[in-house]
């Protein structure tokens, strides 16, 4: 899956056209900022950029629907308890966060 069919995947999930682009810069940024979320709470960047494993995109889903459209008037919006579930599981299934081996 390019970087492409990923935001046509998220505008799905937030039932915006993918003829439309209006927000297509704010669904990039979030995109960006849940792979750089799961690179930095230890997944590897391999699997945190991989636009094929369902658990990522799973993730990316979650990160970009609670964060889609956010304003910044003082409220803050948290990420569902779903997806730090799914997070650990990421890190759990993923040979080299729990020092196995990949073969």
């Amino acid at each position: 899956m390019s970087s492409e069919n990923m935001l046509n995947l998220m505008k799905k999930a937030l039932l915006i056209p993918a003829t439309e682009n209006y927000a297509d810069d704010e669904i990039s940024v979030h995109i960006a900022s849940c792979r750089q979320l799961l690179i930095t709470t230890g997944v590897p960047r391999e699997i945190a950029e991989s636009d094929n494993h369902p658990l990522v995109t799973a993730l990316i889903t979650i990160y970009v629907k609670t964060n889609f459209g956010f304003k910044s008037d003082g409220t803050v919006k948290e990420l569902p308890k779903s997806f730090d579930v799914l997070l650990r599981q990421l890190c759990l299934h993923n040979p080299e966060v729990d020092g196995g081996s990949s073969s």
